[in-house]
């Protein structure tokens, strides 16, 4: 990833032409295009694995009588061992109010959508796709489902996404096809 971002960085710098790897001349647009299109993936990529990580740790809790103290030393909560925290405490995590309910773990994944997109509707567009993905690769990690709570906060999430883009004139049928 690093020599193809230096490779786009030296190449955008000529002015007028630059040539692919096929000897073709093409226009500073398309180099342009293409790093474009390299930061789309790598942000959409990014939001699948920061959604994949959230879906997994609120699994986690919600499992949290069920995991091995293994499993439970691997997960933080504020610099503190999931390992720590009494079954009580593991509860409130993921009850209405906790940081890992279905609001804030919602909201959380939501920020970094629009942190990374802004009012962009094709980045809006790769981060809801991220979303999705994320949400798929955490249902895969846990053996091909997750608890309710999970895919509440998919989608509460997906909905937000899909408001922020009506919110921009977008239609969401386009988004969602």
């Amino acid at each position: 990833m690093i020599s193809m971002q230096t490779n786009v960085s030296v190449l955008s710098g000529i002015k007028y032409s630059s040539f692919k790897s096929t000897g073709q001349v093409v226009g500073k647009n398309n180099i342009l295009d293409y790093s474009e299109k390299s930061m789309f993936f790598s942000f959409s990529s990014q939001i699948k694995t920061d959604t994949r990580l959230n879906l997994s740790d609120q699994n986690a809790i919600f499992h949290f009588d069920q995991l091995n103290n293994k499993d439970k030393s691997s997960l933080f909560y504020n610099d503190t061992p999931i390992s720590e925290l009494s079954s009580d405490e593991a509860k409130e995590l993921i009850g209405a109010d906790g940081y890992f309910g279905i609001d804030k773990t919602a909201q959380r994944i939501l920020d970094f959508v629009v942190m990374g997109a802004g009012d962009d509707i094709d980045r809006l567009r790769a981060g809801r796709e991220g979303v999705l993905r994320g949400f798929a690769a955490a249902k895969k990690a846990w053996g091909g489902g997750l608890p309710d709570i999970c895919c509440q906060t998919i989608d509460k999430t997906i909905q937000a996404i899909d408001d922020k883009i009506a919110k921009l004139g977008e239609n969401i049928m386009e988004v969602t096809a």
